[in-house]
């Protein structure tokens, strides 16, 4: 196996899915996470080592998906992803969600950045032990991210939802694909039923820890969705749906 990839079968069960029988973006997520610190592991930068050897862990910075069809209860598919060269101060890693005659049936990318575990600031890529390998340079899409503003209003407000325990992650503070799930709970099991998405980006401005209050905003704009997600007025999350 190159190590500068990974790869895995996988049949999609139902308590991956949605209410139609779909593999939910939620889940899409929470795999690629597994994806990415398997490889991580072969790589010796996963979140144990790199924490122990270099005070240091990653965390998402920027997620992009393309969706190309459809993937339901009971498909067979394969998992694959591979990391890109270390540039200063981010990385980007691919995946992608193969059909059995390997068309993509999604596509997507994400940027990383490395914080010092005392202090949660951004670390240089140079300061931890990063694998000297040589890259795929492909990318499974553009690494090319919206640019969002905080102009929600009250008016765009639709619900808080309070972090618990289980929200909480191996980098004590609330996993990224919960911001997933707290999106697509904006929207009613109708309404998420007659979407059929294109396009979704979800961009972490900051942390949030057990305990916090945050508040999800909605809004329309034109053919997209566009959120928020705010802890005491300043904005943790923003993403947009294309469908």
């Amino acid at each position: 196996m190159d190590h500068n990839q990974f790869s895995r079968e996988f049949k999609v069960w139902s308590s991956y899915c949605d209410s139609v029988n779909r593999l939910s973006p939620f889940m899409m997520q929470t795999l690629f996470e597994e994806l990415a610190d398997a490889n991580a592991m072969q790589l010796g930068i996963d979140q144990p080592t790199l924490g122990e050897r270099d005070n240091a862990f990653w965390v998402v910075r920027r997620i992009k998906f393309e969706f190309k069809s459809v993937v339901k209860d009971h498909d067979d598919v394969i998992l694959k992803t591979w990391p890109s060269g270390p540039e200063t101060l981010r990385c980007f890693r691919s995946y992608q969600i193969l059909k059995p005659d390997m068309e993509p049936a999604v596509n997507s990318v994400a940027e990383w950045v490395i914080l010092d575990k005392e202090t949660r600031r951004l670390r240089k890529t140079d300061s931890v032990h990063y694998p000297d390998i040589q890259f795929i340079t492909e990318k499974a899409c553009e690494p090319t991210f919206k640019r969002f503003k905080d102009d929600f209003t009250e008016d765009d407000f639709v619900y808080e939802k309070v972090i618990r325990a289980c929200d909480i992650d191996i980098s004590k503070h609330t996993n990224n694909t919960k911001y997933c799930m707290m999106i697509l709970d904006s929207f009613s099991v109708k309404e998420l039923e007659a979407m059929t998405l294109n396009e979704l980006e979800i961009h972490y401005e900051a942390e949030s820890l057990e305990g916090n209050v945050l508040r999800i905003y909605r809004k329309k704009v034109d053919d997209e969705w566009h959120f928020a997600i705010k802890r005491d007025g300043k904005v943790v999350t923003y993403a947009y749906i294309k469908n």
